[in-house]
């Protein structure tokens, strides 16, 4: 099977996740696209117009939820240390190897979101440290692409109600993904082709044909469980690329 095709179906598969989610298209998009060969910034290429699509439109359709999320202006804390270091990455070429220590932070993530005692006690850290928090979001993103790590954890402890938490990571995500996309076109522009307006496309077609109406059918308890599963499914994937 050509590389291309492989590619487009992740996008395929990836977009459903990030329809119900808010994330899935960095977070599982690029380790997958990395292990095919793509250079980092090739593979930005492809996916972040994708995720920028989808969280266009989650973001239009919450858009009440998008603006209690800019309440203190709070994403701002997360895009210049991710400005910043994703500069450095494409500059440079760096290549960070921080895949187990991700992997875990996720395992345990997942562990303590089915412990209510342990998720009061994570929710009340995430409240004394959130500006803090949140500059090691944005510098992980930057550096890896994959600070849905750390944002699934802050969304789905701030809150509980399933369209906030999408609303919350596709605010985050539309925000990431335009200033990701602007650094992009200044540093290494040729990775913007053709293809990356065509996996835009492929992805805001799966969300309106199959990620909304899975989102919508999905009960509250359900997606909570199913964001736990998330997490912990995204800690595993993490730590078994980190194998290869």
């Amino acid at each position: 099977m050509e590389q291309t095709t492989i590619i487009v179906i992740a996008i395929l598969a990836f977009s459903v996740v990030q329809s119900v989610f808010g994330m899935g298209l960095l977070v599982f998009g690029t380790p997958t696209l990395l292990l095919l060969g793509l250079p980092f910034p090739t593979a930005l290429g492809w996916l972040l117009p994708a995720s920028l699509a989808i969280s266009t439109i989650q973001v239009a359709g919450g858009h009440a939820y998008a603006r209690s999320t800019w309440v203190h202006a709070r994403p701002l804390l997360c895009l210049l240390p991710l400005v910043a270091v994703l500069a450095l990455v494409l500059t440079f070429n760096l290549h960070a190897k921080i895949d187990v220590a991700i992997g875990v932070t996720m395992l345990l993530a997942s562990a303590i979101r089915i412990n209510i005692k342990l998720q009061q006690r994570l929710a009340q850290f995430i409240a004394r440290a959130e500006n803090p928090y949140l500059l090691v979001m944005g510098a992980l993103h930057g550096l890896t692409n994959m600070g849905g790590a750390l944002l699934s954890v802050y969304a789905s402890t701030v809150y509980r109600e399933k369209t906030e938490i999408r609303a919350t990571i596709a605010t985050y995500y539309l925000s990431f993904g335009i200033v990701q996309i602007a650094t992009i076109a200044v540093l290494k522009p040729e990775v913007l082709r053709l293809h990356s307006v065509i996996a835009a496309v492929v992805a805001a077609l799966v969300y309106g044909m199959v990620g909304q109406l899975i989102f919508q059918r999905a009960s509250g308890v359900f997606y909570d469980k199913a964001i736990t599963g998330f997490i912990a499914v995204y800690g595993a994937a993490v730590l078994i690329k980190s194998s290869f």
